[in-house]
């Protein structure tokens, strides 16, 4: 199917693939229903008081232990701290959770992002006995949680400064035994490392096996989402290697990977990772996930830019790759607030590059590029994600992180605006190659014809050689052959005067040049040259070779049939005598052979060999060998030449022409046998 046909079909399924992705997630949320939602009533703590008393539980609901904690701003208070006969801590009031202490005030001052807090909470539970499960999650930076005086929960370890807190942010679940007693909470909390402090997401409660079907689902969809763009990354990879010359896939595929790592080992996925590698430190596992979130936007930018080149401009990516370099050095300078305020930045920075990814994929819409329509699509998705993601970041509204699902969107709408350049790719290479089929006929026929126009001259040349040689033989020699007669007769007749002597001389020189003028006419066209006379031709050339230079030129043929009636006979003939002037006059060599061979298996050889100097040495000393005249009459009758140098040892000169006359003969005989 041709692109232009496949496109309009094509723009339909990135809106499926949305409306499938966004069911997925709605049906990923369905299950997270509470008690009070199915009431329709809003349980919330008052007082530091959680009554449950009308609210039973059942199988797959959960409460949020939202509302008034109490609040101890400074201190790390333990369960014996409020024990009868201690003196009552003194309170800093009640804060509401979720929330940061950054936004509370106590005594009338704003708290800083960094410090520790107590927070304590009775929670009357409906039932006198069973079991209940609690689900803490994210909480900055580390805490320690007590059930009626019992350590239930801890994710780190908790200090009044950045030396004696130990941060490690995770997803804990914990359970809670009901003796018919009101269960009294007591957290921790402390922060020295990140922005701010406190408890930023719903502490849930719910009954046993109810949060861990809900910590499984949510770890399932992350593994899926991450898995989907593992094997879009491992792809991209795999297309690059195939063919290296295009860098997007490249870039496309290890931006994949920097997603599914920091997908995996962020708060975005419940640190799934944890499960998979147990042995991965937190601290390492955060610092990786913060490293993959600076570094992915740069090879993003790169991955459009090589798309599009026209609209995305050059230098944004110095600023991305500043971003990676401030990143690591405030990693090994101030690991600690400071980092995190980057990353801060770095969040705020990835929304305003999204806006400006946005703008430019709508001008490239505008110009006609193609797959820009799907990338639109799916960086909308996406910037819609990371609005939300930011959002629930900063606490500014209370939402599930939706950066798995659009960045997986996002790779298939690539994916499609790949397959959309493929298929333009393909088309044009379609179109090519049938240009090139048409043209290549056209060059295979004025090759063909070129070639038959070769062999034309070199008939019509051969021609005007034979006709010059009959006018030679026929006209002057005959002439000189008369008026030599006629001189001797004449030297003979005034025989004893003194002209006799100028007679005789003269006959002498007219003899003379009437063997030079027969000399030309054999060179030109000899008389025994005919197709069914090829041997003489050559045994004659020889012969005067022999006669005219003294060097020893011997003949070898072999013949298939009794009459050669090979039309190849005359360009070999032409090649020999080339072969034998250049062996005389330029090999240095005593000793010639020359063979015509036919074995009657539709070749006909004919070889020239000397014990000369050799053909390199020969070329050497720049002396022209006519090699190009001689490999112009082998392609002319389809013939292989060769031209083989021993040093000091001779050359060798082969050509085996087709024997056309032989292999209709026999094509022939097989007709008649069968």
């Amino acid at each position: 199917m041709r692109f232009v046909n496949a496109v309009p079909c094509a723009t339909k399924l990135p809106c499926m693939i949305t409306c499938i992705l966004i069911a997925v997630i709605l049906l990923a949320t369905a299950g997270n229903v509470t008690a009070s939602e199915k009431n329709g009533k809003s349980p919330r703590a008052t007082c530091g008081v959680f009554d449950l008393q009308g609210y039973p539980l059942a199988k797959g609901e959960a409460v949020a232990l939202d509302g008034e904690w109490e609040f101890f701003w400074g201190r790390l208070l333990t369960p014996e701290d409020f024990q009868p006969g201690q003196p009552v801590p003194e309170s800093s009031g009640y804060m509401s959770l979720p929330g940061r202490w950054t936004s509370h005030k106590s005594k009338g001052q704003a708290l800083s992002g960094t410090g520790q807090a107590t927070f304590r909470l009775r929670l009357l539970p409906a039932h006198n006995t069973g079991r209940l499960s609690l689900r803490l999650f994210d909480i900055h930076e580390a805490y320690k949680l007590w059930a009626n005086g019992v350590l239930v929960a801890q994710s780190g370890v908790p200090g009044i400064s950045a030396e004696t807190e130990v941060p490690v942010r995770s997803l804990h679940l914990a359970e809670l035994a009901l003796n018919g007693h009101p269960i009294e909470l007591i957290l921790q909390v402390s922060n020295h490392h990140f922005r701010f402090g406190g408890v930023t997401d719903s502490i849930m409660v719910a009954l046993p096996g109810t949060l861990e079907k809900f910590r499984a689902r949510d770890w399932g969809l992350a593994l899926f989402f991450a898995g989907c763009m593992l094997i879009m990354g491992v792809y991209h990879l795999f297309l690059f290697f195939l063919q290296k010359r295009d860098p997007a896939p490249l870039y496309f595929g290890l931006y994949c990977l920097l997603v599914v790592g920091y997908s995996i080992t962020s708060n975005t996925s419940q640190w799934v990772a944890s499960v998979i590698f147990p042995w991965w430190p937190p601290a390492s596992m955060e610092i990786f996930s913060l490293a993959c979130f600076v570094m992915w936007p740069s090879l993003l930018f790169r991955f459009l830019k090589e798309l599009y080149p026209d609209e995305f401009h050059s230098w944004l990516h110095y600023l991305l790759d500043a971003r990676i370099v401030i990143f690591f050095c405030l990693q090994i300078l101030a690991p600690g607030v400071p980092l995190y305020w980057f990353i801060a930045l770095c969040l705020l920075q990835t929304m305003v590059f999204a806006t400006y990814y946005l703008h430019r994929l709508v001008l490239c819409i505008r110009r006609g590029r193609s797959g820009a329509k799907f990338l639109l699509i799916g960086l909308a998705m996406q910037f819609l994600a990371g609005l939300n993601d930011s959002l629930t970041h900063f606490a500014i509204i209370q939402s599930i992180y939706l950066a798995e699902p659009a960045v997986c969107l996002f790779v298939l709408t690539q994916s499609m605006a790949l397959a959309a350049r493929f298929s333009v790719a393909f088309d044009s290479v379609e179109r090519l190659s049938v240009e090139l089929e048409h043209k290549n006929e056209a060059l295979q026929f004025e090759m063909e014809e070129r070639n038959r126009l070769g062999q034309k001259v070199v008939s019509i040349s051969e021609e005007e050689r034979r006709r010059i040689s009959h006018e030679l033989h026929d006209g002057l020699c005959q002439q000189l052959t008369g008026a030599r007669l006629r001189a001797s007769a004449l030297a003979h007749k005034y025989a004893g005067s003194d002209d006799a002597q100028a007679l005789t001389e003269l006959a002498d020189l007219l003899n003379t040049s009437t063997d030079d003028a027969y000399r030309t006419s054999r060179g030109l066209w000899p008389v025994e040259h005919d197709t069914s006379q090829a041997g003489p031709s050559l045994e004659s050339l020889v012969r005067s070779i022999t006669k005219a230079t003294g060097i020893k030129v011997t003949f070898e043929k072999e013949y298939f049939c009794k009459k050669c009636m090979n039309p190849n006979v005359t360009p070999l003939y032409r090649i020999a005598q080339e072969a034998l002037t250049n062996a005389v006059k330029h090999s240095q060599s005593h000793c010639i052979q020359v063979r015509l061979i036919c074995h009657g298996d539709g070749k006909i050889k004919l070889s020239v060999q000397d014990d000369g100097i050799g053909y390199d040495v020969a070329t050497s000393k720049g002396e022209g060998l006519g090699t190009s005249i001689m490999a112009h009459r082998a392609k002319i009758i389809d013939a292989e030449l060769h031209i083989i140098s021993f040093p000091q040892s001779g050359t060798y000169v082969s050509c085996a022409a087709p024997c056309s006359v032989l292999t209709i003969s026999n094509h022939n005989s097989e007709r008649s046998a069968s």
